[in-house]
């Protein structure tokens, strides 16, 4: 029998890897504050996110930092977890909560290292700008959402 942690694991290094890739990429390579258009509705920009979610409670300082760094670890702790209590037939949570863990894990690196989160894609329409995300947080958003829909639905076909 396979190890059920073989594919949460390895989507997790996956998403880390090109999480750290890409944010060496703006970092080498685009000034902080900088923005390079690339279509009518995208551009790359290089900010520096001390807070949550949409730059939430990026006002507190280091003591933010800290905070967002403990909510960090214990929603790591949280995936794994789950992790250990889903069965090994549940593949699509497992992969799904694989590529939170490594999103989590990547934006955790991210405030250990410069003390904040490395965001560079800026989605738009017109002047109306979604707030800077970056893989991550898209790996995270998608991953959670997904593992939701695959939980229900386990639950619904187990009646």
């Amino acid at each position: 029998m396979r190890n059920p942690w073989t594919g949460p694991l390895t989507m997790a290094l996956v998403v880390l890897a090109l999480d750290r890739w890409t944010k060496y990429l703006v970092i080498q390579h685009l000034p902080q504050g900088a923005t390079l258009i690339l279509t009518p509705f995208l551009n790359l920009v290089h900010v520096r996110n001390a807070g949550g979610a949409f730059g939430m409670g990026s006002q507190g300082g280091y003591r933010s930092s800290f905070f967002f760094i403990v909510v960090s670890i214990i929603a790591i702790v949280v995936v794994i977890s789950l992790l250990r209590k889903l069965p090994p037939k549940a593949i699509l949570v497992r992969w799904s909560l694989g590529a939170v863990l490594g999103g989590g894990l990547g934006n955790l690196i991210d405030r250990l290292v410069y003390g904040r989160v490395i965001d560079f894609i800026d989605l738009h329409l017109a002047h109306y700008h979604w707030p800077a995300f970056n893989v991550a947080d898209s790996f995270i958003t998608v991953g959670l959402g997904l593992a939701i829909w695959g939980y229900f639905k386990r639950m619904k076909a187990a009646g």
